[in-house]
């Protein structure tokens, strides 16, 4: 069971790459709205990957959110807020 001796310091520095961009987006700033979209093109590459390996229904969900979101912040009145 040595896998769960990394289960907090990989939580931990999950949970900070995530706080990163959120605080950059809540302050309206560009780099938080880039990093926002680098970690949902991640997250989808991800989630294709689901599909390929057979698991149609989470990979397609996730892909189809991960899209949505890009989508959303990709359009000109979102991109507008961030300076």
């Amino acid at each position: 069971m040595t896998y769960r001796m990394w289960l907090r310091p990989g939580f931990l520095i999950l949970a900070v790459v995530m706080a990163s961009p959120s605080i950059g987006c809540f302050r309206r700033r560009i780099w938080g709205w880039r990093q926002a979209i680098a970690i949902f093109v991640i997250n989808g590459l991800g989630d294709a990957g689901q599909i390929f390996i057979g698991h149609l229904l989470e990979g397609g969900i996730g892909v189809a959110v991960a899209g949505a979101i890009l989508f959303c912040l990709s359009r000109p009145k979102a991109r507008e807020i961030f300076t």
